[in-house]
């Protein structure tokens, strides 16, 4: 990503790197206020809204409940590059959208013709639906930038 990339090159850029991926780290704060770190199955749509599922009885749900903000970042070695994401975790699971983003996930998490997602081995009536709404997103390709981080790090606007 050159210099001269226009806002919205870089925009459609970090959505396609987002949409490509289906594992990103989430960062959540406990009921105690320490820091928390879960990989995740997710998806997401046009405008950066990542969705996943939780057990109401985990850390990260307790977490989610008590400290709706985190983070969240997906990241390559192989092409070093990097998607990183703040906002608003709200549990959707009652919400309409829930049962079409729970079979999305779910189709994600059976992709692996020899493991799955351990969430798809429990009962589906403890899973939640999260929802993650942005409200900053920062894009960084490290693969062909030039010298400095003018070169690599582009805020993308949220609609």
């Amino acid at each position: 990503m050159s210099s001269d990339i226009t806002p919205e090159q870089a925009r459609q850029e970090a959505l396609a790197f987002l949409k490509h991926h289906k594992t990103g780290v989430l960062a959540t704060v406990s009921l105690k206020g320490e820091a928390q770190a879960n990989m995740i199955y997710y998806t997401a749509d046009d405008d950066f809204n990542v969705y996943f599922l939780t057990l109401a009885n985990t850390r990260k749900y307790q977490g989610l409940l008590a400290h709706p903000q985190v983070a969240f970042t997906v990241s390559t070695t192989e092409v070093p590059q990097t998607l990183q994401i703040e906002g608003v975790a709200v549990d959707i699971s009652l919400d309409q959208d829930a049962i079409r983003k729970k079979d999305e996930l779910t189709e994600i998490l059976n992709e692996n013709p020899w493991f799955y997602g351990p969430i798809t081995k429990l009962d589906p009536a403890d899973i939640i639906v999260v929802w993650l709404k942005p409200h900053w997103v920062r894009w960084a390709d490290y693969a062909f930038a030039e010298a400095g981080s003018a070169h690599v790090f582009k805020e993308i606007p949220i609609a």
